[in-house]
């Protein structure tokens, strides 16, 4: 019997957590052998027939109108992150959905806050099923949601092998013998950033670079904070490229991720990918991702914050027993477990019917 999988990949195309995960566990679930399944994409309109010939394609922006050409029954929908647009089938259609975070408790107020609660609400209440990217999120659901009964599985993101991968020195760094910190994420203030500019006056002989998607309004802040207190030794680069990535991972003496909100914190694994040493807050889900594998901030004064980098470098070494097990733990975290933990899962919803 073939049986209809529709998975929503809306975000592969976005520069954030969720267009991560689609690109990298798109193509791992469009090669895998599956005979009995016959996959349904939806994806952003420029992208249909990506995966090849044998996987329907649903464009992004027309979602209805091609569900309804397609014209067949969806045995199984899953709804890869909480903020989709659209979910069809009917009452025999499996509805699985995966929660990324509820950060929207702590970012938003009001009518604004009571928006994102309710729609998770009704999200979660109309789906069978129930998956999430860590412990830290499964906590925070049932303790702010009543499921009842409903299933409630934690699949953890897989990091992508970046470490073979093409290196390019970015233009803004002024040498390779430079030694300097990295660190990356959307430039919020949920991402804690700010933090790290007054304590790099402990730090003379080094620079800062803060990379990644600066078009939020905070950004604006953050510059201020840079030409008060920068020094003219950090750097706020705006986006990079994956090649800028992984050369500033390889080079870069420490990874700084002070977050304060992370439903579960691909970077910081990422960076033990290339025994780069990581400097992690203890907010959210991170202790549970990074385990031992991390340095932690307990106190935020840029004395204190110095004083912790500059122990955890002291000890720290690329070919150190440490800096090894960091990058053994990390590659636990990978897209093929990833999409083979779904894929069962597939088959379980499907064969449960």
């Amino acid at each position: 019997m073939m049986h209809h999988v529709l998975v929503d990949f809306s975000h592969l195309a976005d520069l954030n957590g969720f267009g991560e995960i689609a690109r990298n566990y798109a193509p791992l679930l469009a090669k895998a052998d599956l005979p009995d399944i016959h996959l349904i994409f939806i994806v952003p309109d420029d992208l249909v027939g990506s995966f090849g010939s044998h996987i329907s394609y649903i464009r992004r922006n027309h979602k209805r109108e091609d569900l309804r050409r397609l014209g067949m029954h969806i045995d199984l929908w899953h709804a890869t992150d909480q903020q989709f647009h659209l979910r069809g089938g009917d009452r025999k259609t499996i509805q699985l959905l995966t929660v990324h975070d509820l950060n929207f408790l702590r970012e938003k107020s009001g009518l604004h806050r009571w928006r994102h609660i309710v729609q998770l609400w009704w999200r979660m209440r109309r789906s069978d099923h129930l998956t999430c990217i860590s412990r830290y999120v499964k906590d925070d659901i049932l303790a702010h949601y009543r499921i009842g009964d409903k299933p409630l599985d934690v699949i953890y993101n897989g990091i992508a092998a970046h470490e073979d991968g093409q290196q390019q020195r970015p233009s803004f760094v002024g040498h390779e013998e430079e030694p300097f910190f990295f660190a990356i994420g959307q430039i919020r203030e949920k991402k804690n950033f700010q933090t790290l500019v007054p304590m790099m006056h402990h730090f003379p002989h080094h620079r800062l670079y803060i990379c990644g998607d600066d078009h939020f309004a905070f950004a604006q802040q953050l510059r201020q904070l840079i030409d008060e207190q920068g020094e003219g030794r950090v750097v706020l680069t705006g986006k990079i490229k994956d090649e800028e990535k992984r050369w500033l991972y390889a080079h870069a003496q420490a990874f700084l991720f002070p977050s304060r909100l992370e439903g579960f914190g691909i970077p910081v694994l990422e960076a033990m990918r290339f025994r780069c040493k990581v400097f992690s807050s203890r907010y959210s889900c991170l202790p549970e991702v990074c385990d031992r594998h991390a340095t932690y901030w307990d106190d935020y004064s840029p004395e204190a914050m110095a004083a912790t980098v500059c122990q955890g470098l002291s000890t720290w070494r690329k070919d150190s027993e440490a800096a090894i097990a960091a990058q053994r733990y990390s590659e636990g975290f990978s897209y093929e477990r990833y999409a083979q933990q779904y894929i069962g899962l597939y088959r379980q919803l499907l064969d449960a019917q």
